[in-house]
Protein backbone atom coordinates (compact mmCIF):
# COMPACT_ATOMS: atom_id res chain seq x y z
CA UNK A 1 0.00 0.00 0.00
CA UNK A 2 0.97 3.66 -0.22
CA UNK A 3 2.66 4.02 3.16
CA UNK A 4 4.30 7.10 4.68
CA UNK A 5 7.75 5.59 4.98
CA UNK A 6 9.66 8.74 4.03
CA UNK A 7 9.54 11.91 6.11
CA UNK A 8 11.32 15.17 6.60
CA UNK A 9 11.29 16.11 10.25
CA UNK A 10 12.63 19.07 12.16
CA UNK A 11 12.09 20.34 15.67
CA UNK A 12 9.10 22.65 16.04
CA UNK A 13 11.27 25.28 17.73
CA UNK A 14 13.62 25.29 14.75
CA UNK A 15 10.73 25.57 12.23
CA UNK A 16 9.31 28.47 14.26
CA UNK A 17 12.71 30.19 14.47
CA UNK A 18 13.63 29.58 10.80
CA UNK A 19 10.37 29.63 8.80
CA UNK A 20 12.02 30.75 5.55
CA UNK A 21 14.68 28.08 5.79
CA UNK A 22 12.07 25.44 6.69
CA UNK A 23 10.02 26.31 3.61
CA UNK A 24 13.12 26.24 1.40
CA UNK A 25 13.96 22.80 2.80
CA UNK A 26 10.45 21.54 1.97
CA UNK A 27 10.71 22.86 -1.59
CA UNK A 28 14.20 21.35 -2.03
CA UNK A 29 12.91 17.99 -0.81
CA UNK A 30 9.97 18.27 -3.23
CA UNK A 31 12.37 18.97 -6.12
CA UNK A 32 14.55 16.00 -5.12
CA UNK A 33 11.47 13.75 -4.98
CA UNK A 34 10.37 14.96 -8.42
CA UNK A 35 13.87 14.17 -9.76
CA UNK A 36 13.84 10.70 -8.15
CA UNK A 37 10.45 9.98 -9.72
CA UNK A 38 12.03 10.11 -13.19
CA UNK A 39 13.17 6.64 -14.34
CA UNK A 40 16.31 8.15 -15.93
CA UNK A 41 17.43 9.49 -12.53
CA UNK A 42 17.46 6.19 -10.69
CA UNK A 43 20.79 4.89 -11.98
CA UNK A 44 22.62 8.07 -10.94
CA UNK A 45 20.77 8.12 -7.60
CA UNK A 46 21.88 4.52 -6.99
CA UNK A 47 25.50 5.39 -7.79
CA UNK A 48 25.46 8.43 -5.51
CA UNK A 49 23.76 6.66 -2.60
CA UNK A 50 26.07 3.64 -2.86
CA UNK A 51 29.13 5.70 -1.84
CA UNK A 52 30.73 4.83 1.52
CA UNK A 53 29.83 8.20 3.06
CA UNK A 54 26.13 7.53 2.40
CA UNK A 55 24.72 3.99 2.39
CA UNK A 56 27.86 2.02 1.44
CA UNK A 57 25.83 -0.58 -0.45
CA UNK A 58 26.20 -2.02 -3.95
CA UNK A 59 24.56 0.34 -6.48
CA UNK A 60 22.78 -2.61 -8.12
CA UNK A 61 20.97 -3.36 -4.87
CA UNK A 62 19.86 0.25 -4.53
CA UNK A 63 18.75 0.42 -8.14
CA UNK A 64 16.53 -2.64 -7.62
CA UNK A 65 14.78 -0.85 -4.76
CA UNK A 66 14.43 2.40 -6.73
CA UNK A 67 13.09 0.70 -9.86
CA UNK A 68 10.99 -1.95 -8.10
CA UNK A 69 12.57 -4.74 -10.15
CA UNK A 70 13.82 -7.58 -7.97
CA UNK A 71 15.80 -10.74 -8.64
CA UNK A 72 13.70 -13.56 -7.20
CA UNK A 73 15.66 -16.72 -8.00
CA UNK A 74 19.30 -17.83 -8.13
CA UNK A 75 18.86 -18.13 -11.91
CA UNK A 76 18.21 -14.39 -12.15
CA UNK A 77 14.44 -14.37 -12.68
CA UNK A 78 12.98 -10.97 -11.88
CA UNK A 79 9.71 -9.64 -10.58
CA UNK A 80 8.52 -6.08 -11.00
CA UNK A 81 6.69 -4.34 -8.16
CA UNK A 82 5.14 -1.21 -9.65
CA UNK A 83 5.31 1.73 -7.27
CA UNK A 84 7.51 -0.13 -4.76
CA UNK A 85 9.03 3.20 -3.76
CA UNK A 86 7.18 6.37 -4.66
CA UNK A 87 8.75 9.73 -4.00
CA UNK A 88 6.52 12.12 -5.91
CA UNK A 89 3.34 10.99 -7.68
CA UNK A 90 0.03 10.80 -5.85
CA UNK A 91 0.96 13.42 -3.23
CA UNK A 92 3.65 11.05 -1.91
CA UNK A 93 5.32 13.73 0.20
CA UNK A 94 2.17 15.35 1.53
CA UNK A 95 1.84 15.27 5.35
CA UNK A 96 -1.67 13.82 5.70
CA UNK A 97 -3.22 14.47 9.12
CA UNK A 98 -5.09 11.16 8.75
CA UNK A 99 -1.83 9.24 8.38
CA UNK A 100 -0.51 10.99 11.48
CA UNK A 101 -3.56 9.92 13.45
CA UNK A 102 -3.44 6.35 12.14
CA UNK A 103 0.25 6.00 13.05
CA UNK A 104 -0.34 7.58 16.47
CA UNK A 105 -3.21 5.22 17.27
CA UNK A 106 -1.15 2.17 16.21
CA UNK A 107 1.81 3.26 18.34
CA UNK A 108 -0.41 4.14 21.33
CA UNK A 109 -2.03 0.70 21.26
CA UNK A 110 1.33 -1.07 21.17
CA UNK A 111 3.00 1.17 23.75
CA UNK A 112 -0.08 1.25 26.02
CA UNK A 113 -0.17 5.05 26.11
CA UNK A 114 -3.11 7.41 25.83
CA UNK A 115 -4.44 7.41 22.25
CA UNK A 116 -5.70 10.97 22.74
CA UNK A 117 -2.25 12.21 23.77
CA UNK A 118 -0.61 10.34 20.89
CA UNK A 119 -3.09 11.76 18.36
CA UNK A 120 -2.65 15.30 19.71
CA UNK A 121 1.13 15.01 19.33
CA UNK A 122 0.81 13.53 15.84
CA UNK A 123 -1.47 16.32 14.66
CA UNK A 124 1.16 18.84 15.73
CA UNK A 125 3.84 16.89 13.88
CA UNK A 126 2.29 16.35 10.43
CA UNK A 127 2.08 20.01 9.39
CA UNK A 128 0.10 20.23 6.16
CA UNK A 129 -0.29 23.97 6.81
CA UNK A 130 3.47 24.53 6.63
CA UNK A 131 3.74 22.26 3.59
CA UNK A 132 0.97 24.17 1.79
CA UNK A 133 2.60 27.52 2.64
CA UNK A 134 5.97 26.27 1.37
CA UNK A 135 4.45 25.09 -1.90
CA UNK A 136 2.63 28.32 -2.72
CA UNK A 137 3.80 29.57 -6.07
CA UNK A 138 5.17 26.15 -7.08
CA UNK A 139 3.35 24.40 -9.91
CA UNK A 140 2.36 21.42 -7.79
CA UNK A 141 -1.06 19.82 -7.45
CA UNK A 142 -1.90 19.69 -3.72
CA UNK A 143 -4.82 17.78 -2.20
CA UNK A 144 -7.80 19.97 -1.30
CA UNK A 145 -8.12 18.24 2.08
CA UNK A 146 -5.49 17.53 4.74
CA UNK A 147 -7.06 14.23 5.84
CA UNK A 148 -8.71 11.29 4.13
CA UNK A 149 -9.94 7.80 4.79
CA UNK A 150 -6.84 5.64 5.08
CA UNK A 151 -6.98 2.27 3.36
CA UNK A 152 -10.13 3.09 1.37
CA UNK A 153 -8.70 3.20 -2.14
CA UNK A 154 -8.67 -0.13 -3.94
CA UNK A 155 -7.57 1.51 -7.21
CA UNK A 156 -6.07 4.82 -8.31
CA UNK A 157 -8.64 7.55 -7.66
CA UNK A 158 -8.98 11.17 -8.75
CA UNK A 159 -9.46 13.50 -5.77
CA UNK A 160 -10.09 17.19 -5.22
CA UNK A 161 -6.91 19.21 -5.61
CA UNK A 162 -5.57 22.67 -6.31
CA UNK A 163 -4.84 21.81 -9.94
CA UNK A 164 -7.61 19.28 -10.56
CA UNK A 165 -5.21 16.57 -11.73
CA UNK A 166 -4.33 14.64 -8.57
CA UNK A 167 -4.70 10.88 -8.65
CA UNK A 168 -4.12 9.08 -5.37
CA UNK A 169 -2.79 5.52 -5.70
CA UNK A 170 -4.29 2.39 -4.21
CA UNK A 171 -3.80 2.45 -0.43
CA UNK A 172 -5.87 -0.52 0.71
CA UNK A 173 -4.60 -2.22 3.86
CA UNK A 174 -3.81 -5.92 3.55
CA UNK A 175 -6.54 -6.76 6.09
CA UNK A 176 -9.20 -4.70 4.27
CA UNK A 177 -9.76 -2.31 7.18
CA UNK A 178 -10.42 1.38 6.63
CA UNK A 179 -9.27 4.01 9.07
CA UNK A 180 -11.49 7.06 9.40
CA UNK A 181 -9.80 9.90 11.27
CA UNK A 182 -11.79 11.21 14.20
CA UNK A 183 -11.20 14.83 13.21
CA UNK A 184 -10.31 15.36 9.56
CA UNK A 185 -9.49 19.05 10.03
Amino acid sequence: AFAPEKVIAVRAAWADAEPDLAMRLIRATWRAARWLSQPASRGLASELLSKPQYLDLPPELLEHALTGEFVTTPEGDTRRSEGFLEFFDGAAGFPWKSQAEWIARQLAARAKISPEDAVAAARQTFRSDIYRAAMQGVAHDLPSASAKLEGALSEPTAVGSTGGRLILPRDAFFDGRIFEPSDPA
